[in-house]
């Protein structure tokens, strides 16, 4: 399993977050015309990997290859248990990087689109997808400073995944968004 391209679709984006926040802009990373809501901006609320796919791989490789050679050598030394503890060993080792490949991707991702935001959720093996009307959005922090966004009685938590930092940031970006003048017809003074 390779973490980064599950799912797919998030594989090829380019990286939401920059150097200066969680803030994308409008698509192509223009200025939007001031009083509309900027159409396909995105936030990404996700863990960042230190170690790519290839190096997670090659990581795994290596501790087996290891173990392997240390199995293998007490195995010419008269030693035949080693090896039976030493596969003992990969097999929970692989174990434990899978459940960390199946949970590298988890996170959230909110894009606007047409007077709505789009949610996606990610934990594990599970996907979730919401659609939040605009005009009706609030946004406020919930429980363990979680960023909450209720729309005609539904309410989706999301930011899990991210540092506080960004979803403070996120959190701010969105409430602005939501204060947005009447007559843009996508938010609330």
């Amino acid at each position: 399993m390779n973490p980064a391209t599950s799912p797919p679709d998030w594989a090829n984006d380019t990286p939401l977050v920059t150097g200066q926040g969680a803030r994308t802009g409008a698509v192509g990373d223009r200025a939007a015309p001031q009083g509309d809501a900027p159409q396909g901006r995105q936030w990404q609320l996700q863990r960042r990997c230190a170690l790519s796919p290839r190096q997670f791989g090659a990581c795994f490789l290596a501790l087996a290859g290891l173990s392997a050679a240390v199995a293998l050598f007490f195995w010419a030394l008269g030693a035949p248990f080693v090896t039976l503890f030493a596969g003992l060993e990969v097999l929970a080792l692989g174990i434990a990087f899978a459940c960390h490949a199946v949970h590298a991707a988890d996170g959230e991702r909110l894009q606007l689109q047409g007077g709505r935001l789009l949610i996606e959720q990610r934990r594990g093996l599970q996907q979730w997808r919401h659609s939040l009307d605009l005009a009706a959005l609030r946004v406020g922090e919930g429980t363990g400073g979680l960023i909450e966004l209720r729309a005609r009685g539904r309410c989706v938590q999301v930011g899990r995944q991210a540092h506080f930092t960004l979803r403070r940031q996120v959190l701010a970006e969105l409430r602005q968004l939501v204060l947005q003048p009447v007559a843009t017809g996508h938010g609330r003074t």
